[in-house]
């Protein structure tokens, strides 16, 4: 029984050996503590190391043990530990019976067997787990140091060389479509860009999560000629920070391949990995975009930007600020003191320039600074007038120095200027229109009872010639306010084909008879016809006051040079100038060699009563009036000139296509009278007066009215048959249009209309009437009873076809 029993333990001893699944070993422990030969060892010691029991017996750890045969000291460290605490647990490697080294954990103890002490082994395989951490580490140190596509393509080919698979992709989902981040098969990179990701077993890992197929009798992705062959696959979801499924990484090969133990953390790890490169790569990229975008802005703004430190030393700017500042390139003003640099002081004054910038100050004090009318100076000297703003450049919220932004608004000023200019001229243009008006008013009546006196002194020379002095003077007087109005823009230019050069060549004589003997005369004439629309004599007059400038400019003698061609004009020029249109333009421009025009001066010359001579001795009317014949002639007028070297008045006049019309004869009508009954509305005493006096002694009855509104009474009682009213248009009350639409309301009697204010400022204003004879004042007598006769002869004319 006692036998039996110890069989029994026996057999069931040896078949819990030989189940466990780790090997075991017994060896023999000799008298040094080193281990002798195996005295027993189970079946899982044979597979393990692919020897038989009987061969194995026959060997010893001395033979097996890496450590024991490599590492001495180990060796010692781990018989040493036995000793003192009769176990112990260490990794190493023993020899495969093929000669490969088996990486494993052994956990030894010691043992009596039999009366012998011995070494129990306990020996677990543990290449699949090193083979997976070593995979976690090559990972770590392949993809350390690497970035963007060189990281992925690292950790693709590190996933083929574990699972020892045929390829590797890692791909992102996006439109129905896996975009490949990274893809190789067979050790080379894959030929696609995307792959469907309808496609299983890709839709069966996006949606599912973790995915093995082993080994199977089909190809797994036929619908895939590049992955044609394929038989296994192993697949897990990229999962991105809000639990989304991105994307995913998979292995493939054309052969079963064996599971390994942590596949799917390990999968999980390098999806994670990849996912942050991935995310770390697009972030660079949108950086790099917005950098670029920023860089391209920064350059191409036309505002210049200068960055500097504390001390004022500019750090950085950009190509602007070096073109506004006049310099070559960046490094001309990176590194320099942008006090010094914009500062007017001379050299030697910004080398003692403070340590602390005057901007960074402003800065640090105020937050933020800026000035719409500032200056700046130029690398060589003058000033540029500019607008800049400045802001505080801080670091970990300490201020580190400023960002300035500014730009050159000289082209702002000059318009400012312009327009200044213009309104003031505008204004003083008002100003002598009103003038001219009362002037007009004033001439018409010297004129009238000169007319009068002189029909009536015919017998006697000596008063008739008193009286024709008071007509010349008041001649001259007319031809001032024709100036004054042209000055203003109140006077209507006639527009008629003019060719310059001709122009020239017939006032010349008069130019002659200008400038005297003591200045010599030169014309230089274009060869081709310079032809424009304008009005000839006023064309005359713009040279004959620049040509008589010229002479009071050089007293002591000197040249004067008068020369036409063709020039075109850009836009650019034209927004300079504040008015006009591109295009082709006569240019003529006069030249004295005299005293200059001091710079300060230059921009008031064209100003009405503006004169340098002394008093009684110009009326500052005559370039004043050339500037406005021009204008109005949609041209130009501008002078260049430097003391001490002369002056050069250009003058800018658009060219036209239209030819010059012959000329025609005229004849003048007989001034003669009548004995109609005419309505005379005028609301000045003395103008109403001479007017009525010039018309009754043509044997005219008339009416006089100092209103419209009286007048038009008269009209409405109908008490007198009146054949034609005559109107001045600007009047208290209702004006001459007024009037004239009033009385239309029942009567069709003709009207003549009568100012001292020119057609086109009437006009602008809506006071004259499409249709109805204005005669501008002073008005001639002679002119007066032609007109008033002409209408009442159409009057009898239409009657008579009437009836």
């Amino acid at each position: 029984m006692y036998e039996t029993g110890v069989l029994q333990r026996e057999e069931c001893f040896y078949r819990l050996f030989n189940g466990l699944a780790d090997a075991v070993l017994i060896s023999e422990r000799l008298a040094d503590g080193t281990p002798g030969t195996y005295l027993e060892i189970n079946e899982h010691a044979c597979e393990l190391l692919g020897f038989t029991r009987e061969e194995l017996l026959g060997l010893s750890p001395c033979q097996l043990n890496r450590t024991v045969l490599e590492d001495e000291e180990r060796l010692s460290a781990i018989l040493g530990d036995l000793a003192d605490h009769g176990k112990t647990l260490f990794k190493t490697h023993l020899k495969h019976r093929d000669g490969h080294w088996v990486a494993v954990e052994i956990s030894a103890q010691i043992f009596e067997l039999d009366g012998r002490s011995v070494y129990f082994s306990i020996v677990r395989d543990i290449s699949l787990r090193e083979r997976y951490e070593s995979a976690i580490q090559t990972l770590v140190r392949s993809t350390v140091g690497l970035t963007g596509q060189e990281c992925l393509d690292e950790i693709v080919r590190n996933l083929c060389d574990w699972l020892a698979v045929d390829g590797a992709l890692i791909a992102l989902a996006e439109n129905e479509q896996l975009v490949l981040l990274s893809a190789f098969l067979d050790d080379c990179p894959f030929s696609l860009d995307t792959l469907c990701v309808s496609t299983p077993p890709f839709s069966k890992v996006m949606t599912d999560g973790f995915m093995v197929i082993p080994a199977g009798d089909a190809d797994i992705l036929p619908d895939c000629r590049e992955l044609a062959g394929i038989k296994s696959f192993i697949g897990a979801p990229i999962v991105a920070h809000d639990g989304g499924v991105v994307g995913l990484i998979c292995a493939f090969s054309r052969q079963m391949f064996p599971l390994m133990p942590h596949v799917e953390e390990l999968l999980s790890i390098i999806a994670a990995r990849a996912l942050s490169e991935h995310e770390r790569m697009h972030s660079v990229s949108e950086l790099a975009h917005r950098e670029d975008m920023l860089r391209t802005i920064f350059c191409s703004t036309a505002e210049a930007i200068v960055g500097i430190d504390l001390d004022g030393t500019v750090i950085f700017c950009n190509p602007s600020a070096v073109k506004i500042l006049g310099y070559g390139c960046e490094d001309d003003i990176v590194g320099k003191n942008f006090c010094a640099l914009v500062s007017p002081l001379s050299v030697a004054d910004k080398n003692v320039l403070g340590s602390r910038c005057p901007f960074i100050t402003a800065i640090a004090t105020n937050g933020e600074i800026s000035n719409d009318d500032g200056y700046f100076y130029h690398r060589h000297g003058h000033q540029i007038p500019v607008e800049y703003w400045g802001h505080p450049m801080e670091r970990g919220g300490r201020l580190i120095g400023g960002v300035l932004t500014f730009f050159d608004i000289s082209r702002r000023k000059s318009l400012e200027r312009q327009l200044q200019h213009s309104q003031r001229m505008e204004a003083i243009g008002t100003l002598t229109g009103g003038i001219a008006h009362d002037f007009n008013n004033i001439l018409t009546v010297i004129s009238g009872y000169a007319d009068l006196l002189g029909d009536q002194l015919v017998e006697q020379p000596k008063l008739l010639a008193r009286v024709n002095k008071i007509a010349e003077a008041s001649e001259r007087g007319s031809q001032l306010t024709h100036g004054l109005l042209a000055y203003s823009r109140k006077s209507t230019a006639s527009s008629a084909p003019v060719d310059l050069n001709h122009l020239i060549m017939n006032v010349q004589e008069i130019f002659g008879r200008i400038i005297g003997e003591t200045i010599d005369k030169h014309l230089i004439l274009e060869n081709e016809a310079l032809i424009t629309l304008g009005d000839q004599p006023q064309l005359e007059q713009v040279f004959v006051n620049l040509v008589t400038n010229a002479r009071d400019a050089m007293r002591s003698g000197g040249r004067l040079t008068i020369r036409t061609r063709k020039i075109a004009l850009d836009q650019e020029f034209c927004h300079a100038c504040g008015h006009g249109e591109p295009g082709d333009y006569a240019l003529i421009t006069v030249a004295d060699t005299g005293i200059g025009i001091p710079a300060e001066i230059q921009n008031k010359i064209f100003d009405p009563f503006f004169t340098t001579k002394d008093t009684g001795k110009g009326t500052g009317l005559g370039l004043a009036t050339a500037w406005g014949i021009v204008k109005q002639h949609t041209g130009y007028l501008l002078v260049d000139s430097t003391p001490g070297e002369g002056a050069l008045f250009s003058v800018y006049l658009p060219l036209s296509a239209h030819r010059l019309q012959p000329l025609g004869g005229y004849r003048l009508k007989p001034s003669v009278g009548g004995t109609e009954l005419l309505l005379l509305v005028e609301d000045d005493p003395l103008v109403r007066e001479t007017t009525e006096a010039v018309l009754t002694s043509a044997g005219y009855r008339v009416v006089p009215c100092e209103d419209a509104d009286l007048a038009l009474q008269k009209l409405r009682d109908g008490c007198e048959d009146f054949s034609l009213v005559v109107t001045d248009v600007v009047m208290p009350g209702l004006n001459g249009p007024e009037f004239y639409c009033a009385a239309r309301t029942f009567s069709s009697i003709p009207f003549l209309l009568m100012s001292g204010y020119a057609a086109d400022a009437l006009r602008e204003q809506g006071l004259v009437e499409e249709g109805v004879p204005l005669l501008k004042k002073p008005i001639a007598a002679n002119t007066l009873l032609t007109e008033v006769r002409r209408l009442l002869d159409e009057g009898e004319r239409s009657q008579r076809g009437g009836r």
